[in-house]
């Protein structure tokens, strides 16, 4: 039977390049087909296609379960399958931004194609691990793989993909700063392409590329030449995209010698381009060169127009690989709360698993790309058309850092959300069980109103003083009520301090206000007391939270009836980094700290003081 689930197998993938839906119908009737048949090989070679197809599709959690599903019913006999699937796992956990993961498993796949001196397996696992390396900016270990796959290339006769290879090389030592070697790799890739392959797209990918080399060197006129050249075969071929970022390069070539207007035709005809294409990323970059470019020509009005859009276009692509981002959390969410219903701390675990994988999504490069396909392939082609247009690399690394805690923070305050909505909805259905339904329609409009004041805040990454303090006023009343009035709260506010001037991030207190009322109330004899306070410390903002409840040591009780079952413990793990990014985006101090009272706890939280000004 394995020459017809052969058949079957490439079927799908072939289908699969042209109809996704349709491939991933036919994988499941090969998977039925396979079980019906009873051959346990042929089982695991249908997950396996299934994974493929999904991981094509975006269904990355779906993939997984289909590649463990191929692990499990494969043969112990069979290393060199494994090692496939091993690797595709990889190649899934490399598109979620778990590199740490997708290295773990492509070192196992490495060491099982060693075993088997399997020269194939070798070259996609050292291929892919340098891809992997080069995302999470280890540039050197990308390196040391890359230079495995040159000389396996070089062993079985391989030199497109000795080419292929020192073209990513050339990049990535490139960016290392180690300029001599990036000029050889590239000048041997492209001798390569232009003697036996002249109509490839890696010709001029390998033309920008050295071209951005030369503009490092300082030699632009080499660097001109070779953009020119990339250019003509780009134009020939229909290549919108690398078209786009060639001529931004060309354009930063002239940045440099200060030929403003050259630069300024150059980056126009980019981001006219661009916006046919509607690619966020190449209108972000052409609009940053022609700001340079008419601030140098004194053209102030134009360059602070186009700084406008740009701010625009960056904030429109925060927004879609937010929402993208969330929206790969929810699905996650969804699908292991399903599998994994009748474990709570299971899934609380995984929950913080998850949250911390989105996270490093965010944090991974903008133009991830597919590696190394199972059945070969390219790799991928790092800085084609790159854009690396002149301007301070120091302030250009700053503003990208920066960038970066932006999206960090965006989606922690994502998180904070949820965590924050599931307590609130078991104090309305703690009225609901007990029928007592007009507290839980007043409930449900103050409820209501703090969810409006809640969302609204967490569109900005600050807020002023005064609307959190409101949003916590509701948050902290909605919880006297729920707890039969158990505790009373005060507020106080430094009076040099204006609660309409002073910014802070949305919430950033509200788990420690809700560690005061579910562990500190809820263990404590009698009615209570909460006191948050916000006081000035020269350019430092303090936050104290105090409880004259049951302490962080008393032994813990079974909690108020339909209390959260939720651990706090993920509300304060994603205020400690978004601490963190406060303080990398502000600077100054940001953290917390918590202090036992002779009754009760007190939490302090520090963070640089933000006006706005």
């Amino acid at each position: 039977m394995e020459d017809r689930f052969t058949g079957l197998e490439e079927f799908c993938w072939a289908l699969g390049e042209t109809n996704i839906d349709s491939a991933l119908g036919w994988s499941e009737f090969f998977i039925k087909e396979a079980e019906r048949q009873g051959s346990k090989l042929d089982q695991s070679d249908a997950w396996n296609t299934a994974g493929n197809l999904r991981l094509n599709a975006g269904r990355h959690e779906d993939a997984l379960l289909a590649f463990d599903r191929a692990l499990l019913l494969l043969p112990n006999s069979d290393p060199a399958k494994q090692a496939t699937i091993l690797n595709n796992q990889a190649l899934v956990h490399l598109e979620l931004g778990d590199h740490a993961t997708a290295i773990d498993l492509l070192l196992r796949c490495r060491s099982t194609n060693e075993l088997l001196k399997d020269t194939s397996g070798l070259i996609n696992a050292h291929g892919n691990l340098g891809i992997t390396y080069a995302m999470r900016k280890d540039l050197i270990r990308s390196v040391e793989q890359l230079e495995h796959v040159v000389l396996l290339a070089e062993k079985v006769g391989d030199p497109e993909l000795k080419a292929i290879t020192l073209g990513n090389l050339g990049a990535i030592q490139s960016e290392m700063g180690d300029l001599p070697a990036a000029r050889e790799s590239l000048m041997e890739a492209l001798a390569y392409y232009r003697i036996h392959a002249p109509e490839d797209t890696g010709l001029p990918g390998a033309m920008v590329n050295l071209g951005i080399v030369y503009q490092r060197l300082g030699e632009l006129d080499r660097s001109d030449s070779l953009l020119r050249d990339a250019l003509v075969y780009q134009e020939r071929t229909g290549q919108p995209t690398e078209l786009c970022n060639t001529y931004i390069n060309m354009g930063g070539n002239d940045l440099i010698r200060r030929n403003y207007s050259s630069a300024r035709v150059m980056c126009d005809k980019a981001l006219r381009i661009a916006d046919g294409m509607e690619v966020v990323t190449e209108q972000i970059a052409a609009c940053q060169c022609l700001v340079e470019a008419n601030e140098g020509l004194g053209r102030y009005r134009e360059a602070l127009q186009l700084h406008k859009r740009l701010m625009a276009a960056q904030d429109s692509l925060m927004n879609k690989e937010n929402i993208e981002g969330i929206t790969r959390l929810e699905a996650r969410f969804e699908f292991r709360k399903v599998q994994l219903a009748d474990s709570l701390a299971h899934a609380a675990a995984l929950a913080q698993v998850e949250d911390e994988r989105t996270i490093a999504q965010l944090r991974a490069d903008k133009n991830r790309n597919r590696a190394l396909a199972t059945g070969g392939g390219a790799l991928l082609l790092l800085a084609s058309g790159g854009v690396w247009f002149y301007t301070d690399r120091r302030r250009r690394k700053e503003r990208f850092e920066k960038e970066a805690a932006t999206l960090e923070t965006q989606a922690l305050r994502s998180q904070m959300n949820p965590h924050f909505i599931f307590n609130a909805l078991n104090s309305i259905n703690a009225y609901v069980q007990q029928n007592d339904q007009e507290s839980a329609s007043s409930y449900l409009t103050k409820f209501a109103r703090v969810m409006r004041s809640v969302l609204e805040n967490s569109r900005h990454s600050e807020v002023p003083l005064q609307d959190d303090l409101d949003t916590l006023r509701g948050y902290m009343e909605l919880e006297r009520k729920r707890s039969h009035e158990k505790f009373d709260f005060t507020i106080t506010v430094d009076p040099s301090l204006d609660p309409l001037s002073v910014l802070v991030p949305p919430l950033v207190v509200q788990p420690f206000v809700e560690n005061a009322i579910w562990h500190g109330m809820a263990g404590k004899e009698g009615k209570g007391h909460i006191t948050l306070s916000v006081q000035r410390q020269d350019d430092q903002l303090l936050w104290t939270i105090e409880d004259d409840g049951a302490g962080r040591h008393a032994p813990k009780t079974g909690g108020p009836e339909n209390a959260p079952t939720k651990k706090t413990s993920l509300g304060t793990a994603i205020t400690r980094a978004r601490l963190d990014l406060v303080q990398k985006q502000h600077g100054g101090k940001a953290g917390f700290r918590y202090t036992d009272r002779a009754v009760g706890t007190r939490v302090e939280v520090e963070m640089r003081l933000i006006l706005n000004t």
